[in-house]
């Protein structure tokens, strides 16, 4: 037999070594689920939002459905974040109103010949603020197959023209009895011609 000792290896300092690369691998497959939850996050603000008439009347109709105090909530929300809104707002709800509430300020409301809606005579007129059809609303008499007058009541009146609409057409446009008004502009006072007049 050999007479030699045998080696004597240090496990201890490799112990240690492992322990560290151990917890450095924890940390990083930690940081990598915060990264990946990070990204999971923001990955909202990536979804493309598209604006049109159908998304706008959907918004229409979710705002219907918010209580008051959620609405309150998102309003305040928006004017922190985005200036535009605070803008609109403050232009809106505090410089016109002021304007408006101010004691020299006397409202001058008439009834548009066109559209029938009252109007201030006094503030700015708008493009497009009124909107209606120049023609006359003819009942379309297809739309009445079962109707009969005898019972029912005349077809072409008022009273028929308020409860059935869509069966009637503007004969400026084709459009039926619910449709916007075909003409825009600006309102125009009924009392107009009445003035001139007056002042003549």
């Amino acid at each position: 037999m050999s007479g030699e000792e045998p080696e004597v290896i240090d496990l201890t300092g490799l112990d240690e070594n492992d322990s560290e690369q151990d917890d450095q691998e924890d940390g990083s497959d930690q940081d990598d689920e915060e990264d990946s939850g990070q990204s999971s996050d923001d990955s909202d603000d990536s979804v493309e939002v598209q604006i049109n008439s159908d998304t706008r009347s959907r918004l229409y109709l979710s705002l219907a459905a918010l209580p008051e105090t959620q609405v309150r909530s998102i309003l305040n929300q928006l004017i922190e974040q985005v200036p535009a809104v605070e803008y609109a707002l403050t232009r809106e709800l505090v410089t016109l109103k002021r304007k408006l509430d101010h004691h020299d300020y006397e409202r001058h409301l008439e009834r548009c010949k066109n559209c029938y809606e009252e109007f201030d005579t006094q503030l700015k007129k708008r493009n497009n603020e009124c909107s209606f059809h120049p023609g006359s609303l003819e009942p379309d008499y297809a739309s009445f197959p079962d109707w009969d007058e005898d019972v029912h009541g005349p077809i072409d009146n008022e009273e028929t023209r308020r409860h059935y609409p869509e069966n009637f057409i503007w004969s400026c446009c084709q459009a039926d009895g619910n449709s916007e008004g075909c003409v825009h502009g600006v309102h125009q006072s009924a009392n107009a011609q009445k003035k001139a007049r007056v002042a003549a």
